[in-house]
C-alpha cells in the first residue's frame, strides 16, 4: 500500500460500474479514507447519480504521481442520495500513465504566450489573473487530451520550447474550468494546431482531466478489448 497508495481524502475519484452491460462513470470525492472503508460524496454538478444496487462492484481510478491508479470496491452503504461507502476489494493496482489514455473532448480553449521565464513563474502570473469562462478569448473546438498533455487550434502563434497560459472549459464535465500552464511541444510552420506537455496544474484539475477522459472514452468506445486489464466486465 506504501508504493500504490489509496486515494488521499477530499481528492476526485472517477467511479466506474457495469450494470446490465450499461457503463457508468461518475465523479466523486474522498470523504474519509480507510484500508476497509473509503466514504465518497458524488458530484453531482458534474455527473449525474447512478442507479446503484446494494454490494454492487465499482472500480475507483484516481490519480498518484504520472500515474493512474485503480482500486476495485463493493458498495456497501448508500448514505444518501449523494454520499455512498466502499469497501475495498483487493490491493490498489497501478494503472496506466496519465499520458497512455487520450479522448476527444469538447472545450472552449483560451491560450496565450506567458512572459514567464521558467514553468513556476508562468503558472504564478497565470493565477493572478482572472480571466472569465463566457470571455470571447475562448475558442471553441475539439481537443485531444490526456492526463499529461493536449493539443488544440489556436489563432496566436506559438513556436516549440513556448511557455503557455492554457485555460481550458470542458463540456464534459459540464463547464468544467481547469487551468494550465504548459510547454509547446509540437508546431508546425503555417499550421494552427500545437500540443503541450503539462508543466504546471493542480491535483484537482489533474483529476478533472482524467475524469474527462475516461468519462469520454467510454462513451465514443465501450469497455473495448483494450480494458480488459482494467475493467472486465466479467468481474461485475
Amino acid at each position: 500500500m506504501t508504493d500504490n497508495p489509496l486515494p488521499q481524502e477530499d481528492q476526485q475519484v472517477t467511479l466506474i460500474s457495469v450494470r446490465d452491460g450499461n457503463i457508468s462513470v461518475t465523479s466523486a470525492r474522498a470523504l474519509v479514507v480507510k484500508p476497509r472503508k473509503v466514504a465518497l460524496r458524488v458530484d453531482t454538478t458534474l455527473s449525474e447519480l447512478p442507479s446503484w444496487q446494494a454490494d454492487q462492484s465499482l472500480t475507483m481510478i484516481y490519480t498518484h504521481g504520472d500515474r493512474v491508479m485503480r482500486l476495485r470496491g463493493v458498495l456497501r452503504e448508500q448514505v444518501d442520495a449523494e454520499r455512498i461507502t466502499v469497501e475495498p476489494v483487493g490491493e490498489v493496482k497501478e494503472g496506466d500513465r496519465r499520458d497512455y489514455r487520450r479522448a476527444d473532448v469538447g472545450a472552449r480553449v483560451y491560450a496565450r504566450k506567458s512572459t514567464g521565464r521558467t514553468p513556476q513563474e508562468a503558472r504564478t502570473l497565470q493565477l493572478a489573473e482572472t480571466v472569465a469562462p463566457e470571455s470571447p478569448s475562448f475558442e471553441r473546438q475539439v481537443v485531444n487530451i490526456s492526463g499529461s498533455g493536449v493539443s488544440f487550434t489556436s489563432s496566436n502563434e506559438f513556436h516549440m520550447g513556448d511557455l503557455v497560459d492554457v485555460r481550458l472549459v470542458l463540456d464534459k464535465p459540464t463547464n468544467a474550468l481547469v487551468t494550465i500552464t504548459g510547454v509547446i511541444v509540437r508546431a508546425v510552420d503555417g499550421d494552427d494546431n500545437y500540443a503541450i506537455r503539462f508543466a504546471e496544474l493542480s491535483e484537482a484539475d489533474q483529476d478533472l482531466i482524467v475524469y474527462s477522459v475516461f468519462s469520454n472514452h467510454f462513451a465514443a468506445e465501450g469497455l473495448g478489448d483494450d480494458l480488459d486489464m482494467h475493467l472486465d466486465e466479467d468481474d461485475y
